[in-house]
């Protein structure tokens, strides 16, 4: 039989145009999806970006709130000038804290203050000097005030019952301080001797003190601390 000519079922077009057909509508459907997929993301960013926003300005206050507590302590407060020479270096661990609330003002340490007296070394060489050190510490619960002042302080070597130094005998005019410790806190002064003996009136052409055994007491008013000893070679 031979092929019929009226038309009536249409040729069939070649296989790779079919599958060109199928990889361009593939190729639409994944750009849509992709575009539907960058659309969504978009708008939860605005969204996000809105909400972040609104957050942001809350910050402000709290750096001011840190501002704030970074305030130094009033630097006449400070312990370092508890010393009552003229010229010894004097070393505080901290400024004075100030009262637990304002409506409140601490009382006189009174029994809870504790005077230790120490050196820097238990043996000094020949010609070096000693560090007489002081320290105040207040052992009671709360904060309490105690007068430090230089006019208070006392640091005294004595060799036996011969007293071979006193920090009095050539101090130069002392003054009141009123100091307030925290609960445990300690207050340290030190003061360099040179060795030389001092008298009453500080006369001059005072003779060095010889190699040997010494005690240091140090005292606040009528506090004094118990004795330690130190070596002269």
């Amino acid at each position: 039989m031979y092929p019929s000519d009226d038309g009536g079922s249409e040729a069939r077009l070649p296989d790779h145009v079919y599958r060109r057909r199928r990889l361009v509508a593939l190729a639409v459907l994944v750009l849509l999806a992709l575009f539907l997929v960058w659309a969504v993301t978009m708008g939860v960013r605005a969204v996000t970006s809105s909400d972040s926003g609104a957050g942001d300005e809350d910050p402000a206050p709290a750096a001011a709130s840190t501002a704030s507590t970074q305030v130094t302590a009033n630097p006449d407060q400070k312990f370092a000038d508890f010393t009552p020479r003229p010229n010894p270096s004097g070393s505080g661990s901290a400024a004075p804290s100030s009262s637990p609330s304002a409506s409140s003002t601490p009382q006189a340490c009174g029994t809870n203050l504790t005077v230790t007296a120490s050196t820097d070394k238990e043996t000094y060489a020949a010609k070096e000097q000693p560090a007489l050190v002081m320290t105040l510490e207040n052992t009671g619960d709360n904060p309490c005030t105690v007068n430090a002042g230089s006019k208070q302080m006392a640091f005294v070597v004595t060799s036996g019952s011969d007293t071979v130094f006193d920090s009095r005998h050539c101090a130069a005019p002392g003054e009141d301080k009123t100091v307030t410790l925290d609960a445990g806190q300690k207050e340290t002064s030190r003061l360099t001797w040179n060795r030389v003996r001092t008298a009453e009136g500080c006369p001059a052409g005072q003779a060095e003190a010889l190699a040997g055994y010494y005690n240091l007491t140090a005292s606040l008013g009528e506090d004094s601390s118990p004795q330690v000893a130190f070596v002269l070679q």
